[in-house]
């Protein structure tokens, strides 16, 4: 593909989760697939509610508009796409995407089981296309640092991770919609470790450096306002192909309070010649500790991070350049990071997890397109 070839994208769901609004309220990937250098968005898809069409039509009013997906790919001339859809219609959308030859950047949760995203994943292979899976984190300046001090050994060979991530209750009298689609099994399909602790999975691995050898999960309802099975609480302990270990703790917990949507975050991660300490969520700064003869003057020491504010999907100009990586590796043809391997293998362990709190075992991870 030609580097100054402009490049042409479609955006496929506009009411859920980071699409957005037209407006200045929420401007989230909508107004950030405008906005890329070198590509023009030339057609918008909503099939869950019409209104967003018209508003659509506002917004841009020379893109075409479909209620179908089908009707989009027969009329449309496009190289990629943005796919924001509940779980439970991802995994088809993004198999139509891939047997078309289209390169897609998707919104989590990329399906209801990781067995639906295994055709994908071939297709995508088949295609050789560009993917883009919304893991956020792994792209953190305060990750890629915790990376480089691994690789420069001022931490050593990683031997343990830890992520904690508590949201709002969901349910109650101030908690989280209980209809919303996050929380309901048939368009979500599991709970707390479904939704958010996806994220941590994937920057756990990206430190590491590796993926989950296998394991051992408990998980709760204290508060019990989402359908079985779905789980308020969960708790998992990780072996991972290195032969490090790490846990993994996720809530719906806190209790939310007028005008504070609750949020508690941490990740630490431990090498054998040190450790470095973070929070991910609303923290700009790592502390890190190190044994290493590169440290001897000065062991400790806080590392912080002007995180710049931009009207964004996550509010920070680090998160838009992420994306911006986007459209420069479909031009150079590199298969994105995280990409749909990525996305499967995180999915893969969510599995095995749900299936170790099931049977109350040690359950080994099954990777690939293949099991």
């Amino acid at each position: 593909m030609a580097n100054d070839k402009t490049l042409r994208a479609v955006h496929v769901g506009l009411s859920t989760g980071h699409a957005g609004s037209f407006d200045d309220s929420r401007p989230r990937l909508i107004h950030d697939l405008r906005r890329l250098e070198g590509v023009e968005v030339v057609a918008y898809c909503e099939t869950y509610d019409s209104s967003f069409l018209d508003e659509a039509k506002k917004y841009d009013p020379g893109a075409g508009l479909y209620s179908s997906l089908d009707d989009m790919l027969a009329k449309e001339d496009f190289d990629l796409a943005v796919v924001v859809l509940h779980p439970s219609d991802v995994a088809a959308a993004l198999l139509k995407l891939a047997d078309a030859g289209k390169h897609f950047m998707v919104d989590k949760q990329f399906a209801l089981k990781s067995d639906e995203l295994i055709p994908v994943t071939r297709a995508v292979q088949r295609n050789e296309l560009t993917t883009f899976m919304l893991y956020p984190w792994r792209h953190h300046p305060a990750a890629i640092e915790i990376r480089r001090l691994i690789e420069e050994d001022v931490l050593g060979k990683p031997i343990d991770v830890e992520s904690r991530q508590f949201w709002g209750q969901v349910g109650g009298p101030l908690g989280k919609d209980i209809d919303a689609p996050a929380h309901r099994l048939d368009t979500e399909g599991g709970g707390v470790l479904h939704y958010i602790g996806c994220h941590h999975l994937d920057l756990m691995r990206a430190v590491m450096g590796c993926e989950v050898k296998s394991v051992q999960a408990m998980t709760g309802r204290p508060f019990g306002h989402m359908e079985e099975p779905m789980e308020d609480i969960i708790v998992l302990a990780l072996e991972y192909e290195n032969g490090g270990f790490g846990s993994l703790h996720n809530g719906y917990t806190k209790p939310i309070t007028v005008g504070d949507q609750g949020y508690d975050s941490a990740f630490v991660l431990r090498g054998v010649n040190g450790w470095a300490e973070w929070t991910p969520v609303g923290g700009n700064k790592l502390q890190v500790t190190s044994a290493s003869p590169q440290w001897k003057g000065a062991p400790e020491k806080t590392i912080g991070y002007e995180l710049t504010p931009m009207d964004s999907i996550v509010g920070r100009v680090w998160y838009y350049i992420w994306i911006e990586q986007f459209i420069e590796d479909i031009r150079a043809g590199r298969p994105g990071v995280p990409n749909m391997v990525d996305g499967l293998h995180v999915l893969q362990s969510i599995d095995a997890a749900y299936e170790s709190a099931r049977t109350g075992t040690r359950v080994a991870v099954k990777y690939g397109v293949d099991v």
